[in-house]
C-alpha cells in the first residue's frame, strides 16, 4: 500500500515515512523518552517515499530508499515525516518479487 499524504516539496527534495522505533523492549519493559530519542538518532536503512518535488525525476512515491540522514520532522495530519535533499539519499532499493530489507547498525 502506498501512503499518499497532501504536501508536495519544492526544489530538489523529497518526504519520507522512516521505520517506527519501538516504545517497548521484547520482553516489554517500556523505554524513557531518552532512549526513544537515542534510538530515532540513530535510525539508519530504508525509508518509504511519500511525497516528491515535481523537479526529481530519478525517485516516486512508494520507491524504499537507503537516506544518510533523516532530514528535517514535519508532522502532516499528526503523522510524523521526513523532508529531506535527494542528495542525501544514497540510493533506491530494487525489489524483485518478495525480497526484503534487512538493515545492519553500524
Amino acid at each position: 500500500m502506498v501512503t499518499m499524504i497532501n504536501y508536495e516539496p519544492l526544489g530538489n527534495h523529497i518526504v519520507v515515512e522512516m521505520p517506527n522505533v519501538a516504545k517497548e523492549t521484547e520482553s516489554g519493559i517500556i523505554k524513557s523518552e531518552s532512549m526513544l530519542k537515542e534510538e530515532a538518532d540513530k535510525r539508519d536503512g530504508h525509508a518509504k517515499v511519500v511525497a516528491v518535488s515535481q523537479e526529481i525525476e530519478n525517485v516516486k512515491v512508494g520507491d524504499i530508499v537507503i537516506p544518510k540522514g533523516q532530514g528535517f520532522m514535519v508532522m502532516i495530519d499528526n503523522v510524523e515525516y521526513f523532508h529531506m535533499n535527494m542528495f542525501d539519499v544514497l540510493g533506491i532499493v530494487k525489489q524483485n518479487g518478495a525480497s526484503s530489507i534487512t538493515t545492519f547498525p553500524v
